[in-house]
């Protein structure tokens, strides 16, 4: 299937594709990163004017309080990868007390758009690749924890999606549900008792009705978090769906009575009625007369199965959607004996273990039914069974099984896709989400971010809004790891808008866990304490999203504490951290209380307690932390060995950079971010042995790297090193430099404002000295600055 053409610019050597998001020379990829390449496309369209600076900022950032030092810097780095670096200002002009211009002449071409889905999986691809490096990027640090509450709020009921039976792609209809989607609501059901499993499985039905008609239809289980996540009201939080469908079944004398009501966003109401002595007639013939007024065909049939196997289906449906497993297990049990070996109640079955924790079970059934189904018959079902054995692979580290069983899926579900049209592709993009993660855990972050662009597309053909929003939070976690914090911080945005928009307050935790870490690491320090505010106290603001589990609470307070003594409360922060770790089980949350450790390492260094910081870096340094992140675990040995050789232990410093060079050296991938840590240890070693230029020139490799990764954190961290180094060596002019470089943070971090300190303090330059000293206390906060004598951290 082919589209619409998409719009192309061409100037000079270079081709300009927005939509793919990709410049090329001469056909080679030329790389910017995400904020200067939406500069370059909102310049070039808006060629015909100069555009203003806080246009500009709006238009990219999306918000105001962007700087115009940061505009300016991105703007120096568009020019330069244009060929514009000089004077001449031949393709981007600055219009005096304005803001740009578009100055190069500009052709503009239209491309016939590819094969629809392949096409929107590479523009969703591209928003990450597009700011990724040519080699394998540095992932920067991302707690262990973080991405196991990622993994659990993107994949929540994910085994239930699988279990129904979707409809296939939006058709031509009287009714456009354009980039949105239908929901249905629970039923409101006038009968006897033993007939209320209508409330949730009659819902359930009309949805699947609406799929099997090509509608882009919620899942029920997506649609009743939304509902649980509005505090119970049906109507909050639904203006984002085309369509929203309630229902009324009444049972009366002549039989059921069935009413479906369907509104519109945009105001149009439409009404359909049925009448008949079988339930599940009148539900079918009340939404093909609904689906008839709308523009659609009658409702496909759903897989032949009876109606007395769909009408158990439903009720076993109904009893998991109502919260209660126990009941559904329990009815799967006590099936008639003509439906005991149906694959589908299997997999039901196997659902319910699943979403109760009895993974074991699940899996032995999944197996089981795996090796029953024939390869040639219910590919979808086939593919789903996959895919949750994927995911519970991955989960036990089998990595080589997961990818079998996921690739597995994914090529079913594509020949599903590729024979029928668009049909079943919510099951497609689970299966790329789950293989997303697979390849983000083994660092194979290229085939990521194709493979989470997939899934947001298909997503999107099936009108799963929900869906949707999960890619495009995966997609921040993915820029996370690409050590790109502030493309991380506009996605983790979005995502958050999105959620609020449709009352999915459940899934705002985690959102706010990984931007809070973003603006950690850009050094956005006010920022990150403000987006704690929006979830602590957790006594009071728990109730503003749901429930949250012990493991989602132990990560917010750690995150809390993080926030805060980046603002200089180290006492709060401490207090936090070591409440963390009282509360919470070594064998079970390995990798987060290895994130505390490490957090209380740092505070204790800072504060000059070198035996405490070594002692708690040293219980930072678990095998769970290095499976993790190399990287986080090479900044945790080098606060180690920066706290023994500050305490004067050189002998006991000089062993444990013997034992991180070692380490370093089998690491199979070698990446810039981990180099960094590793050449500010051998400047260490080099420095105690008092080879002084030497430590110099790797302090300064360091830095260069640190610069190349671009995260201003690691750059103020590798910088203050150089610096004071410098300064120790006396080698003042080169240290008046690197200060020069760390001054764009020198009102944000202490460290940037320590070193400019230090620095006029060699020049003799007594009021300076004073202002800046100031000005690194007051960003300190209660963390006390070293004194002048102290040695330098490395």
């Amino acid at each position: 299937m082919t589209g619409k053409g998409a719009t192309v610019f061409r100037f000079g050597e270079f081709q300009l594709n927005p939509l793919a998001r990709e410049l090329s020379r001469h056909g080679e990829p030329v790389e910017l990163a995400a904020s200067a390449f939406d500069c370059l496309v909102y310049l070039i369209e808006h060629r015909e004017r100069p555009v203003g600076k806080d246009e500009l900022i709006s238009a990219v950032w999306g918000r105001a309080d962007v700087s115009d030092n940061l505009l300016a810097q991105t703007i120096v780095r568009l020019r330069r990868a244009l060929g514009d670096a000089g004077m001449e200002q031949r393709c981007i002009k600055t219009v005096a007390r304005v803001g740009y211009r578009w100055m190069l002449e500009t052709q503009v071409l239209q491309q016939a758009a590819p094969d629809s889905v392949g096409a929107a999986a590479s523009e969703q691809a591209m928003q990450t690749q597009a700011v990724a490096p040519s080699q394998p990027s540095s992932p920067p640090l991302l707690r262990r924890s973080l991405l196991a509450a990622l993994l659990f709020t993107l994949l929540f009921a994910f085994v239930y999606a699988g279990w129904q039976w979707l409809g296939g792609r939006v058709a031509k209809a009287g009714f456009s549900f354009d980039r949105s989607a239908a929901i249905v609501l629970p039923v409101e059901v006038q009968a006897p008792d033993d007939w209320q499993w209508l409330h949730l499985g009659m819902m359930d039905m009309i949805a699947n009705r609406l799929r099997d008609a090509k509608i882009p239809t919620e899942s029920s289980q997506e649609a009743l978090e939304l509902i649980k996540d509005s505090g119970g009201d049906a109507g909050a939080n639904l203006s984002s769906f085309a369509l929203v469908v309630h229902s009324r079944a009444v049972l009366s004398g002549d039989g059921w009575h069935i009413h479906l009501d369907a509104n519109a966003k945009d105001g149009r109401k439409w009404s359909a009625e049925s009448t008949a002595g079988d339930v599940l007639a009148a539900v079918r013939a009340a939404s093909d007369l609904l689906l008839a007024q709308l523009g659609y065909g009658g409702g496909m049939a759903s897989p032949a199965r009876g109606d007395a196997m769909e009408e158990f289906m439903q009720r076993v449906d109904a009893t998991r959607l109502a919260g209660q497993p126990q009941l559904a297990k329990a009815l799967l049990e006590k099936a008639p004996p003509a439906m005991r070996n149906d694959p589908e109640l299997t997999y039901a079955s196997a659902s319910i273990d699943c979403d109760e924790g009895r993974t074991d079970a699940c899996q032995q059934q999944l197996e089981a039914l795996l090796q029953r189904l024939p390869e040639d018959r219910q590919p979808v079902l086939r593919g789903q069974v996959l895919t949750v054995l994927g995911q519970i692979y991955l989960g036990q580290h089998r990595n080589a099984d997961s990818e079998a069983a996921l690739a597995q899926a994914v090529h079913m579900l594509e020949d599903v896709r590729r024979a029928h049209g668009p049909k079943d592709v919510e099951a497609l993009a689970t299966a790329y989400l789950v293989r997303s993660y697979l390849h983000t855990q083994s660092w194979r972050l290229e085939e990521a971010t194709s493979d989470l662009g997939r899934a947001r597309v298909n997503y999107t053909l099936a009108g799963d809004l929900v869906g949707v929003a999960k890619a495009d939070q995966a997609m921040g976690a993915l820029a996370l790891r690409r050590a790109q914090p502030d493309a991380a911080e506009i996605l983790l945005r979005h995502a958050y808008d999105q959620f609020v928009g449709m009352g999915m307050r459940s899934m705002l935790p985690s959102i706010l866990d990984a931007l809070a870490y973003a603006q950690q690491m850009l050094l956005q320090f006010p920022d990150e304490l403000r987006t704690t505010d929006r979830f602590w106290p957790l006594e009071e603001k728990s109730k503003d999203f749901g429930f949250i589990g012990d493991d989602m609470r132990h990560e917010l307070t750690m995150v809390r504490a993080a926030a805060l003594a980046d603002n200089g409360r180290t006492a709060e922060a401490s207090v936090l951290f070591r409440q963390v770790l009282d509360q919470t089980d070594a064998a079970k949350e390995p990798g987060l209380r290895a994130e505390v450790d490490k957090g209380l390492a740092r505070l204790a260094l800072d504060r000059g307690d070198y035996d405490h910081a070594a002692a708690f870096a040293a219980d930072a340094l678990t095998p769970t932390l290095q499976e993790d992140d190399q990287r986080d675990y090479a900044e945790t040995w080098l606060m180690r060995i920066s706290a023994l050789q500050r305490a004067g232990k050189n002998d006991q410093a000089k062993h444990e950079i013997a034992a991180m060079l070692a380490w370093h050296a089998q690491l199979p991938i070698q990446n810039d971010w981990t180099n960094v840590y590793v050449l500010r240890a051998q400047a260490a070693q080099a420095w105690i042995d008092g080879e002084h230029d030497q430590a110099l020139e790797q302090l300064k490799q360091a830095l260069a790297l640190a610069d190349k990764l671009g995260v201003p954190d690691v750059i103020v961290s590798a910088g203050k090193a150089y610096a004071l180094a410098l300064l120790a060596a006396g080698h003042l002019d080169q240290a008046v430099a690197v200060s020069g470089r760390l001054s764009s943070w020198r009102q944000t971090d202490w460290r940037a404002a320590w070193v400019e300190a230090r620095v006029y303090q060699a020049l003799g330059q007594n009021d300076a000295w004073q202002k800046s000293h100031d000005m690194a206390q007051h960003l300190a906060g209660d963390r006390p600055l070293p004194a002048v004598s102290a040695a330098f951290e490395f």
